[in-house]
């Protein structure tokens, strides 16, 4: 594939587009900026958004291609059956079919003809640019874009955002470790957040009208809300680390903030977002320009999904953050047989056998079965039941278009209303002077004869309990069982207000319940403090400052740990000279996840060390599976005599993990933190090397308002800050193009790993690269 010359793979390295492309849907211009930025310009909305297909098309097809293989259960058919165990999951799960019901459901709205376009665009770029690298590579030609693929990639960011097996993992714990056990170790709260929304913003109560809940608030566990208790038996070890497989990592977060006029140096607001999602090469999002006869509009894209996800428009901009709502549920069934009972009947199964193609093996069949809640995923004998307001028809997309037509405030909040899933923080702030908050997506209210309860459980699905009115899986949903859409926690015209994925707000102002869990609160709590220190000085917050918080390192977890940990050093008289310098170099630390800092490095090891030393034993005699731990803020919150420490006690067990992080730093020759954390960690999917990143030093950590996380890897995705009055920065962490051999790969990586915005043109730029002519393609 790579001999000189007549290598296969040399076709993907003629970077040039074509000049001149016929499109069916009329006149357009594509440009590239200096960055590799996407600009398309047109007079008419199909011929726009035609050319958006064809752009994507050409920059990012393998991608496209992967992540719709992925969903559909169709990556052995080209990387062989190392990829097995994942296309039964998602075959299992029926993504493909939710898609098909979304693409229907969409088809006869404004959406419709530009979801089509887009198609068109992207299969004719197939036809016209060179086949990608890493098709050459595996020696395969994508199918034929379709409008259902679009649709699939909404399920898949849909998932990667709620699709948590939490429960049935708390469940699990609450049967090995009893349920005190399970309250302390997974408390539903922490005392240490600071909520979205305050005391004196937004309405007194959430929900006020609705019937009342199990608990009388909008919590879970161990705040006086559910308990957690199922009346049926826990799924087991097995079933469970097989489903961990497939959900998002536990620490995926993002940030947000938005900054009223009143306290910015200009006439209008500032909006701020930094998503925080796995990172790989190319980058999760794709950065485009769109000046259109009814819109312009500037930002980031998914691959595969036409229309700008977070950005600006002449009016105004926005931005997402997760939420954390709770919209997702699982059933146990009485089940004889192909029959399940469901009430006072019994009902089969819908069951349906498709055939998983393998490259270079024998293909193999999986049984996808249904019941009335949703998917049913079995392995060694269990089963479990699964419902999952992604697997209904839902106007997501419907919702960004609209959002990216929006002419004010008014428009935002009727688009974002219909942003079905998943559910995030929105924030929102535009030229006239107004912010808001909004979180989006449905919530579904769970009823056991006939009363709401938490969702934080097992339900038994033959009783039937936990249903949720108005759902109806691989169909469209009246979502009548379901919190009004107005209901959900909002602000208007705040001064200021941060997101980071903590608690929405108190429990006892929801009158429904939203989410058995959230965040730790570190960065929560750091951006809520930087913004009111700012505030209470009178000092404006411009991008200057802003530009600080968003590159701020300090980690809330050193704050809490390591007084504590110096003191177990200096109070032990055995404690050696190596130990007693690491305690004094952590005691002038100012706890801040620099590339450069020694303390930081050895902070950082440290603190795996404990979180190991402290479970490991006890988690890996049970059934639960690696990936569930408690978290910092859990382990912060334990008495110094907790049976956790074992018989020595905490003091004892702090300096043994701080023993073990030194040898480890001497054996592997480490110096400063940028050593183990740097963009090298942040690979392709094809785990080739040379299609990775270079390792540049990096700060910040998974639980820095700076974020990177080398272990997934996941941090910044896109990190933007917009002053609606000024500049316009953003920032990808690694390039624009999905083409190996493009200069715009990897040309903005050491930029992100330094924390270097771009200041982006709010006009499109660039030579003409493609013009579209009318033509049938």
């Amino acid at each position: 594939q790579f001999a000189p010359l007549s290598g296969s793979v040399w076709g993907a390295a003629r970077t040039s587009r074509q000049g001149v492309v016929e499109s069916p849907y009329g006149p357009a211009q594509l440009r590239y900026d200096d960055e590799g930025v996407a600009g398309v310009s047109a007079d008419a909305e199909p011929a726009l958004y035609y050319a958006v297909g064809y752009a994507q098309g050409a920059d990012r097809l393998f991608q496209m291609d992967l992540q719709r293989r992925l969903f559909r259960g169709k990556l052995s058919a080209v990387v062989g059956d190392a990829t097995l165990d994942s296309d039964r999951f998602h075959r299992q799960m029926a993504f493909a079919e939710a898609a098909e019901v979304t693409a229907e459901h969409v088809r006869e709205s404004e959406i419709g003809p530009l979801l089509a376009a887009y198609r068109d665009g992207v299969n004719d770029a197939m036809d016209h640019e060179e086949l990608p690298l890493e098709c050459r590579l595996l020696g395969y030609e994508p199918d034929p874009w379709t409008v259902a693929d679009s649709a699939l990639i909404e399920k898949l960011i849909a998932w990667q955002l709620t699709g948590s097996f939490r429960t049935l993992r708390r469940a699990l714990v609450r049967e090995e470790f009893g349920a005190e056990m399970a309250d302390q170790l997974f408390p539903a709260r922490v005392d240490h957040d600071t909520p979205i929304i305050r005391e004196g913003q937004g309405p007194e109560r959430f929900g006020a009208g609705l019937s009342p809940q199990a608990g009388g608030d909008g919590g879970s566990g161990n705040d006086g809300g559910g308990n957690g208790a199922s009346s049926v038996e826990p799924v087991g070890g097995p079933l469970l680390a097989r489903l961990s497989r497939f959900e998002p990592h536990s620490e995926l977060g993002s940030n947000s903030w938005v900054i009223g006029a009143e306290h910015t140096d200009g006439d209008a607001p500032i909006l701020s977002n930094d998503p925080h999602l796995s990172l790989q090469a190319p980058p999760t999002w794709y950065e485009m320009q769109v000046d259109g006869p009814e819109h312009r509009a500037r930002g980031v894209a998914f691959p595969g999904s036409p229309f700008v996800v977070i950005g600006e428009n002449d009016h105004g901009a926005w931005g997402f953050t997760n939420a954390g709502a709770d919209v997702i549920d699982f059933y146990r069934y009485d089940r004889d047989g192909e029959t399940y009972r469901y009430g006072d009947e019994r009902r089969e199964f819908a069951v349906e056998e498709q055939e998983i193609e393998v490259d270079g093996g024998d293909n193999e069949t999986v049984e996808v079965r249904k019941s009335v809640h949703g998917p049913v995923i079995e392995e060694s004998g269990q089963e479990v039941g699964v419902a999952w307001t992604g697997h209904t028809a839902t106007e997501t997309t419907v919702a960004l278009y609209r959002l990216s037509h929006s002419a004010g405030m008014a428009d935002a909040r009727a688009a974002i209303e219909q942003f079905d899933a998943p559910t995030q923080n929105f924030l929102y702030a535009d030229r006239d002077g107004n912010t808001r908050y909004h979180m989006t997506g449905r919530v579904p209210i769970r009823t056991v004869d006939g009363e709401a309860v938490h969702g934080d459980r097992i339900f038994d699905g033959s009783a039937p309990e936990g249903e949720w009115a108005g759902f109806e899986p691989f169909g469209e949903s009246t979502w009548e069982g379901f919190v009004p859409v107005s209901e959900n926690p909002h602000v208007v015209n705040p001064e200021y207000l941060s997101t980071a994925n903590q608690r929405i707000v108190d429990d006892d102002r929801l009158g429904y319940y939203l989410a058995a869990s959230y965040a730790d609160g570190y960065r929560g709590r750091r951006i809520a403090e930087l913004l009111d220190d700012r505030v209470e000085s009178e000092e404006p917050i411009d991008l200057d400052f802003l530009r600080t918080v968003g590159r701020d390192t300090y980690d809330g977890r050193a704050a809490e740990f390591v007084p504590d940990l110096v003191a177990a050093v200096r109070a032990a008289e055995d404690a050696d000279e190596t130990l007693r310098a690491a305690a004094d170099r952590l005691d002038e630390w100012d706890y801040r996840m620099d590339a450069d800092s020694r303390a930081a490095l050895v902070f950082d090891l440290w603190m795996a060390e404990f979180q190991d030393a402290t479970f490991a034993e006890a988690f890996e005699e049970s059934d639960v599976d690696d990936g569930f731990r408690p978290s910092p803020a859990t382990i912060a919150a334990l008495s110094e005599d907790s049976r956790w420490f074992g018989s020595s006690g905490r003091a004892a067990l702090m300096r043994r993990a701080l023993r073990d992080a030194l040898a480890e730093i001497d054996d592997e020759g480490h110096e400063v933190y940028g050593d183990v954390n740097h963009t090298g960690h942040i690979g392709h999917p094809l785990e080739l090397d040379f299609l990775g990143y270079d390792a540049h030093p990096r700060g910040g950590t998974g639980w820095t308002v700076w974020n990177y996380g080398r272990g997934g890897p996941w941090g910044g995705s896109w990190e933007m800050q917009d002053d609606l009055d000024g500049d316009l920065l953003g920032l990808l962490p690694g390039g624009n193009s999905g083409d190996y051999f493009s200069t715009h790969y990897d040309d903005q990586i050491e930029r992100w790993a330094n924390g270097e915005y771009r200041t982006l043109s709010r006009e499109i730029e660039g030579d003409l690269t493609t013009r579209f002519v009318e033509g049938d393609g």
